[in-house]
């Protein structure tokens, strides 16, 4: 053999010792025996422990590390604690005796181990760091306060240490358990599969931003429902562990035949499979669970089996609309009239021959609203007729639009369907979306205040400054006045009335930055014997700078708090609801009225 090789060899062999001897060895403390000798005494590093055993009793724990992870191999399978592995092996690592009695004194010692509770009832210790193997017999508590027996084979004599240690000791294989009722991730689950007196199964979107319900039927899922049910179950922890036996007596947990089980699954994998039985009769604030991957029957808290107990409603999105606040273009229509708002970069205007700036504060709360309305009644999910529910002529249309147009651009469309069962004492109205074949009972409130043209969203607000003609009709008589070039008031027809006054153009300041949303109103001849009791209408004409032309107000309300007028806008022929403040229509009444104060 070439000598050479042969020392690389040795020099090779020597180093691997050294790494070893280096890496394994830890820190040594040397202590004072009785009468003066001495020993010393190495500590356990925790960070190289790769196993622990305990036999205590004649009952074997054995637990052994996997990477991050530590599990329990005897006397179950299970996943450990890490947090219960971890404290108790820092305490470990910590141990450093206190005193020592060498084994040559201690046959003088009155009961011998036996006085030290290190007989054979001693609780046995083995820790595996790499390559050794270390073994402690743990005592009985010393007569110094906080300090216990213990030995360390190999080692001469008998030992006292921190107590702590055994605080952190857990007293049965149990107690070493992870106690988490599954230690999934809630982002690995992908469909999640309820049995029961309520099934379904369900799936995430591709986005992964919400999910579906593929059975019984195909719908939208409750997102955040789906997301708190698989969130709660994995915050659960055991109360108690009932039974590891294979072939356990299901029939007295109630898991024979289940009150539910639920899959959740990855991929094609079953990451979860739990069988929920009944609860206890002496504790019906726990329920037993059957962990199927484990075949083992625990305790958990019945609150957390509750998110399983809904109908098949309860898992539904209850949201009729998906968010509609990126539209680019909203479609109204409603009693034969369409109309349409269009979004231009940041502002929206009302589309048409004429371009109308539109209110973008308006648009936006429409939008949040309509995002907002919420499914009352699941009504029927496969419809041969929808004339029963007023949809096959809906009494209005809302289309919602995204995307600019153009041969590169993504768009899409859903158009919302709102029918009317003619009885207006019922509380819910019936919708569909274009996209979904269901039919759905909404607030009939909720749909009552949304608006139903565009031309509601109008920006009717003016500057005082550019008004520059009133004309007032009040019980029949008339009054015009009119702005004169340099900005005076003038009667310039009918009654004469009171003189124009600066409280005058307050008012008009006023009514010019009222916030107030018009409605449509389909049939103003209902109001007709209204307007005749009021008996008070105002006609405004503004310049060109003002985004209005004309502004007519035939009041019909006057209930203290609140007024209300027939509004309409230059030409146009839709005629609005408007409401005002009391106050306010006080005010109008007094400054522009056709007889003088008193």
């Amino acid at each position: 053999m070439n000598p050479r090789s042969t020392w690389l060899l040795i020099l090779a062999a020597l180093g691997l010792g050294a790494y070893v001897y280096i890496s394994e060895r830890t820190p040594s403390v040397r202590v004072d025996g009785l009468n003066g000798p001495r020993i010393a005494f190495e500590s356990i590093s925790a960070a190289q422990v790769t196993g622990v055993e305990i036999l205590r009793s004649n009952a074997v724990v054995r637990l052994e590390r996997e990477g991050d992870t530590w599990r329990i191999r005897q006397p179950v399978a299970d996943l450990a604690d890490r947090s219960v592995v971890e404290a108790f092996l820092r305490s470990l690592s910590r141990l450093r005796p206190r005193s020592w009695i060498p084994s040559s004194q201690l046959d003088a010692a009155s009961g011998g181990l036996h006085a030290f509770g290190l007989d054979a009832s001693a609780t046995t210790l083995k820790v595996e760091t790499g390559s050794l193997r270390l073994f402690f017999k743990l005592g009985g508590l010393a007569p110094v306060g906080g300090q216990f027996y213990f030995q360390r084979v190999g080692d001469d004599g008998v030992f006292t240490g921190d107590a702590g240690l055994l605080d952190t000791l857990p007293e049965n294989a149990s107690a070493w358990r992870n106690r988490a009722l599954f230690t999934v991730p809630a982002a690995d689950v992908e469909r999640v599969e309820l049995r029961g007196r309520t099934t379904f199964e369900a799936a995430r979107t591709p986005d992964r931003m919400g999910w579906h319900l593929t059975r019984p039927i195909e719908a939208r899922a409750d997102g955040d429902r789906m997301e708190a049910l698989v969130g709660i179950l994995q915050r659960t922890r055991i109360a108690e562990f009932v039974s590891d036996a294979p072939g356990a007596d299901l029939e007295r947990f109630g898991l024979q035949l289940p009150e539910a089980e639920l899959l959740l699954q990855g991929g094609s994998n079953t990451l979860v499979h739990l069988q929920i039985g009944r609860s206890p009769t002496n504790n019906p604030a726990l329920v037993y669970v059957r962990r199927m991957a484990a075949t083992n029957v625990v305790l958990i808290p019945a609150a957390a089996i509750l998110p399983l107990q809904g109908t098949l409603a309860t898992y539904r999105d209850r949201h009729l609309l998906s968010p509609v606040g990126a539209s680019t273009r909203v479609d109204f229509s409603a009693a034969g009239r369409n109309s349409q708002l269009e979004r231009e970069g940041t502002n929206w205007w009302v589309a048409g021959t004429s371009r109308r700036r539109a209110r973008n504060d308006l648009v936006e709360f429409f939008l949040s609203r309509i995002n907002a309305l919420e499914i009352i009644d699941f009504a029927n999910d496969v419809v041969a007729d929808y004339s029963r529910y007023g949809l096959s002529a809906p009494a209005r249309t809302y289309g919602f639009q995204t995307g600019t147009g153009g041969t590169n651009a993504t768009n899409s469309s859903l158009r919302l369907l709102v029918g009317e069962t003619g009885d207006r004492d019922t509380p819910l109205v019936f919708t569909r979306r274009s996209d979904e074949p269901g039919v759905y009972g909404i607030r009939r409130a909720d749909i009552a205040r949304l608006p139903e043209s565009a031309l509601q969203f109008r920006d009717f607000r003016f500057a005082s400054s550019n008004a520059v003609k009133v004309v007032t009709v009040h019980q029949g008589r008339t009054r015009t006045l009119e702005r004169s070039a340099s900005g005076d008031w003038t009667v310039t027809a009918g009654e004469p009335g009171a003189p124009f006054s600066p409280a005058a153009e307050e008012t008009l300041h006023r009514l010019g930055f009222m916030d107030t949303v018009p409605y449509t109103v389909p049939n103003e001849s209902l109001y007709a014997g209204r307007i005749k009791d009021i008996g008070f209408e105002l006609t405004l004409y503004f310049d060109s700078a003002a985004p209005l032309r004309k502004w007519r107000l035939r009041f019909v309300t006057d209930l203290g708090a609140l007024a209300a007028a027939l509004s309409n806008f230059d030409d146009e022929p839709t005629t609005f609801s408007t409401e005002l403040p009391g106050d306010l229509f006080r005010d109008v009444r007094r400054d522009f009225s056709v007889f003088p104060r008193e």
